[in-house]
């Protein structure tokens, strides 16, 4: 029975068991995040030769109103998930005081959030597997609910600007 168990578990950097499964569904989120990142700005290039700003105000002219119905259905779709998933990262990344919480908040802004939530739930992942702080303690910062409703409102507004 020990030898099956040593089998599943392995010792991480700190020294503590990590389970199989948590191993692979980390790796699984890794996986995730790279075939998004991949899929995802496969179709950015035509973007891409105007400058940062003129690229990003051009995306949003095409994501938001060159778009069919269809098109902005799952945009403002993506936008309120988005928003859902930032709101449940900040507060379990408090609880678990998983590190850099707003690098996934940028990085689903920045890039996109079908990449950053996948590497915020690696790094949830890993950080339960450790067991290093007490998970029923966390703290809700001001800055954290200055960001989500500046999230909040972009959403909202992008929703209404479809209409």
């Amino acid at each position: 029975k020990n030898k099956a168990r040593k089998n599943k578990e392995h010792k991480n950097k700190r020294g503590t068991t990590m389970e199989v499964k948590t191993k692979l569904l980390v790796s699984l989120y890794f996986v995730i995040a790279l075939l998004a990142l991949l899929t995802t700005w496969i179709h950015l290039p035509a973007y891409l030769g105007s400058g940062i700003v003129e690229a990003n105000i051009q995306f949003w002219k095409d994501a938001l109103f060159n778009a069919n119905p269809a098109g902005k259905f799952l945009v403002i779709d993506v936008l309120f998930l988005a928003f859902a998933c930032n709101v449940w990262m900040i507060i379990e990344g408090r609880r678990l005081g998983v590190k850099y919480i707003y690098a996934y908040i940028a990085g689903g802004v920045l890039i996109a959030i079908s990449v950053a939530f996948p590497l915020f739930m690696a790094a949830r992942e890993l950080k339960r597997a450790s067991h290093e702080s007490p998970l029923e303690l966390y703290k809700i910062k001001v800055v954290d609910v200055l960001v989500l409703l500046c999230l909040f409102l972009v959403t909202l507004f992008a929703a209404v600007v479809v209409l």
